[in-house]
């Protein structure tokens, strides 16, 4: 059997229908519309890393899901789906992989500061209150 590939919105796609939740529903979750939502899905419109982290905590699964190909047990076997020119992994170089990933890193150590500065926000908030 011929490998598939599949794009990281089919595997987004995949993932929401395995959570049985709409697009709209996600599309709220994002704060955008349900018609620019469908366009991630739909591989029309360009796909942010910070766009992507917010799916994967929507749909509650990690970012990684959305890149590798051993995802049985998070999303359904589409085994009969067909490519298209949508393709992110199929020629990708491990440069791009690793620029990719850089992203992801930066994507995640930029959530990692502000929930940090949240809580010394939150931490000065308290004493002030303690007083």
């Amino acid at each position: 059997m011929e490998n598939e590939f599949k794009s990281v919105a089919d595997r987004v796609k995949e993932a929401r229908v395995k959570k049985n939740l709409c697009q709209d529903y996600v599309a709220k979750s994002l704060g955008i519309s349900q018609k620019a939502y469908s366009k991630i899905e739909n591989n029309e419109t360009r796909l942010s890393v910070d766009t992507l982290v917010s799916i994967s905590r929507i749909l509650e699964i990690p970012v990684v899901e959305f890149f590798t190909d051993n995802h049985s047990n998070v999303l359904n076997d589409f085994s009969n789906r067909s490519g298209g020119d949508n393709v992110i992994f199929k020629t990708e170089s491990d440069k791009e992989k690793d620029e990719l990933y850089q992203q992801l890193v930066k994507a995640k150590d930029e959530i990692i500061q502000s929930k940090e500065q949240e809580i010394q926000t939150l931490l000065k908030v308290i004493q002030m209150g303690n007083r």
